[in-house]
C-alpha cells in the first residue's frame, strides 16, 4: 500500500557548476518526478569534484552516512557520470545504502570520436556494476549507453533520451531575422585538444562574418563562466551571451532563430523547443544523440572534411524554412517522451511504494 506523506525528501546527487547544461538535466528531473510525486523536496548533494560545494561529495562516506539518516530516496541525475566514472560510487559502500536509488539520464562519454566510454581503471566497470544492482530503476539517455551498461553486466535499462530534451515539446519553426547562435567550445576541449578547438573557433568565425548575408544576428554563446574571457579574448567585436540563472539562459534559446555548434546540451535543449539546430559531434556523447534520434546523416563530426561548407548548406536550408530534416526526429523525441514521462512515473510510484509505514504512537 502506497504512502502518502506531506513532504518526501530525496537527495539529488547531481554536478553542481555553473555549467548551463547540467541545469537543464537537473531542473527536467526535478520538473517531471514533482508531476507525478509533488511531495518531492529536494536536497541537493554533488555528484563529482565539481567547483563550488567543497567536501564532502559524492554518494560515499559521510554523504552515505547522512542519506541512509535522512533521506527517503536518493536520485543520481546529471550527465556524462559514466565518464570515468565521476561518481566514484565503490560496490563495497553502495552495497550499505538504504533508501531506494533511482539512476535517470546518464550517459557515457568519450576522449575522441569512435572511441570507447572513457574508464582509466577497469575496476570502475565492477563499481558501476554493483552500483546499478543496487538501484531500482535506471534511465540513460542514448542507445550507446545502454550497451555499454549491458556490456558490463547490467540489464533492465530503459532509453528515455535525455531528460533536458523533454523540458519542452514543441514543433519547429524557423524565425527570420532573428538570433544566430553559436555555441563556445567546452573547456576541456580547450584545455585537452588544442587542434580541435582551433577549429571550433574557425568555424563561429565564419559564422560571424557570414550571418549578416542570411539576415542573422551572431551571437556566441558561453555556457560556462570559464569561457567568457576567452570568448571575448577570440572575438573582441562580437556579441557574447552568458548568465549563471538557467531560466535567462532557456529565455534566449527560446527566442533564438536557430543553434549551431558543439555544445550538446544547447543543442537537446533547443531540440526540445523545436528551434532548428545543427550539432558539432566530438566524442561518444554527440555521437550517441545523433544515432538514437535518426540525426547521423544531419548533425557534423568534427573530422568530417568540408566542414564549414557542408554546415553551411545545413543553415541555408533551415533559413529557406526547410524543416524536413527534422520531420523523423520530431516523430522519435515524442516516442521517447512518452517512455521518459512514464518511467518518471513509475519512479514516483516506486518511491512512495517503498516508503516506511509510519509509526503508531496511539
Amino acid at each position: 500500500m502506497a504512502i502518502e506523506r506531506g513532504s518526501i525528501v530525496i537527495h539529488h546527487y547531481c554536478p553542481h557548476t555553473f555549467n548551463a547544461g547540467d541545469h537543464f538535466v537537473i531542473r527536467s528531473i526535478r520538473l517531471h518526478l514533482r508531476k507525478f510525486l509533488p511531495e518531492a523536496v529536494f536536497v541537493p548533494k554533488a555528484s563529482a569534484f565539481n567547483r563550488g560545494w567543497g567536501q564532502p561529495v559524492r554518494l560515499t562516506g559521510k554523504n552515505l552516512e547522512y542519506s541512509n539518516r535522512y533521506a527517503d530516496a536518493v536520485v543520481i541525475g546529471g550527465s556524462d557520470q559514466y565518464n570515468n566514472w565521476s561518481l566514484r560510487i565503490r560496490k563495497e559502500e553502495i552495497v550499505r545504502l538504504i533508501p531506494p536509488l533511482y539512476l535517470i539520464g546518464m550517459g557515457i562519454s568519450s576522449k575522441r570520436l569512435g572511441e570507447p566510454p572513457h574508464l582509466e581503471k577497469r575496476s570502475y566497470l565492477e563499481d558501476i556494476r554493483v552500483t546499478h544492482e543496487v538501484a531500482r530503476k535506471i534511465s540513460v539517455r542514448d542507445e550507446p549507453t545502454k550497451a555499454f551498461l549491458e556490456s558490463a553486466g547490467v540489464r533492465d535499462v530503459m532509453v528515455t533520451g535525455c531528460p533536458a530534451m523533454h523540458l519542452f515539446d514543441g514543433d519547429f519553426a524557423y524565425r527570420p531575422g532573428g538570433v544566430l547562435a553559436l555555441t563556445f567550445p567546452f573547456p576541456v576541449v580547450r584545455k585537452n585538444r588544442p587542434e580541435i578547438f582551433a577549429t571550433l573557433l574557425d568555424i563561429i568565425r565564419h559564422f560571424l562574418r557570414s550571418a549578416p548575408e542570411w539576415g542573422l544576428k551572431p551571437v556566441v554563446v558561453c555556457h560556462d563562466d570559464r569561457d567568457v574571457h576567452v570568448a571575448q579574448d577570440a572575438f573582441p567585436e562580437a556579441a557574447i551571451f552568458f548568465s549563471n540563472y538557467v531560466d535567462e539562459v532557456i529565455d534566449f534559446y527560446r527566442s533564438a532563430s536557430l543553434v549551431l555548434g558543439s555544445r550538446l546540451h544547447a543543442t537537446i535543449l533547443v531540440s526540445g523547443m523545436g528551434v532548428p539546430f545543427v550539432n558539432i559531434n566530438l566524442d561518444a556523447r554527440g555521437q550517441g544523440f545523433s544515432e538514437t534520434f535518426g540525426l547521423s546523416h544531419w548533425n557534423m563530426s568534427i573530422d568530417e572534411p568540408d566542414l564549414i561548407p557542408r554546415l553551411s548548406e545545413r543553415v541555408e536550408k533551415i533559413v529557406q524554412n526547410d524543416l524536413s530534416e527534422f520531420a523523423r526526429f520530431v516523430r522519435l523525441r515524442r516516442k521517447y517522451r512518452k517512455i521518459f514521462l512514464d518511467f518518471m512515473r513509475d519512479v514516483a510510484d516506486d518511491i512512495r511504494s517503498v516508503l516506511p509505514q509510519p509509526e503508531n504512537h496511539a
